[in-house]
């Protein structure tokens, strides 16, 4: 899923005209009411924008005991990249575009990931954007989604790969005070700039390979604005890994970058950018398949 050049010289031109991101009033949550029915749990389900009232066409994934229940879960978002960019014509459609990476598809393929995900009693939303993510869009799905499902609105996270690791910053941009942690992968666009304070006190987990073209740089360079919090105002070096390796920065107590070997999912450090070796633009497969990483994630709170 390898972004396409076409799609990248576009992207680059939206920044190069006015693309810096200037935070906004937020939606008040659970404003977005339907008349959705639900009444499938513990199974992956695509719903059309159609049958919902959502912006986006979604895959779905809710625990068992849902339907019963009354109990606020957690809630994944997971945006994909340029290549599930589009519009389904049918639910049978859309199904294969949200399960091919994230939690859904560790949900639809394996029986780790519905058991992993069934015990932790979490709900995953995967929405398909048309064209590309616009941050505004993106908090009415959320908006959506809480106001029509029972959601913990202290852990909801949010992940993206490629040019959803790029939607996710930007979304974080304007509105990060909202999640509980945000995990970017393979980001193939650099940050504005500016500080990123919606990010203060949100921990984040981004992941790259090291020689994925020039992206590293857009990765580091996101991850800086959220160091400016905390008076690091220079990008973390990285120097070519044989293996796996991450940094790891606490934040105000030590406002340095440290280096350890493999991949770190304990400690409370703000922001954490683990490196594979080699190029391949496909980092977040091992990410995904690591459920050491899920459980980092799910264990923020805001």
């Amino acid at each position: 899923m390898r972004m396409q050049w076409i799609a990248l010289v576009v992207a680059l031109g939206v920044v190069a005209c006015g693309g810096s991101f200037e935070p906004g009033e937020a939606d008040t949550w659970g404003t977005h009411e339907s008349g959705l029915t639900i009444t499938t749990e513990d199974q992956v389900v695509a719903r059309l924008p159609a049958s919902t009232g959502a912006g986006y066409g979604y895959g779905e994934y809710l625990p068992p005991g849902y339907l019963t229940s009354t109990t606020s879960n957690p809630v994944i978002i997971h945006l994909n990249g340029a290549g599930e960019f589009g519009t389904s014509p049918t639910e049978a459609h859309l199904l294969e575009f949200v399960t091919r990476h994230g939690a859904l598809k560790n949900i639809h393929k394996t029986a780790q990931g519905k058991a992993y995900f069934g015990q932790n009693q979490v709900m995953v939303f995967t929405p398909r954007a048309p064209t590309n993510w616009q941050p505004a869009a993106i908090d009415a799905f959320i908006s959506f989604i809480v106001a029509n499902y029972r959601v913990d609105t202290t852990r909801i996270y949010l992940t993206g790969i490629s040019f959803g690791g790029y939607g996710a910053w930007q979304y974080a941009y304007t509105y990060g005070s909202r999640l509980a942690a945000l995990a970017p992968m393979a980001t193939n666009i650099g940050a504005p700039g500016p500080t990123l304070t919606q990010l203060k006190n949100v921990p984040v987990w981004a992941v790259h390979s090291f020689a994925d073209g020039s992206s590293l740089s857009a990765e580091t360079s996101w991850l800086m604005s959220v160091t400016k919090n905390y008076g690091l105002f220079q990008s973390v070096q990285v120097t070519s890994p044989t293996q796996k390796v991450t940094y790891l920065f606490p934040g105000a107590s030590s406002p340095v970058w440290t280096l350890q070997t493999g991949v770190v999912a304990t400690g409370n450090d703000i922001a954490r950018l683990t490196v594979l070796p080699g190029g391949v633009h496909d980092c977040w497969t091992q990410q995904y398949d690591n459920y050491a990483f899920w459980d980092w994630l799910l264990a923020q709170h805001r």
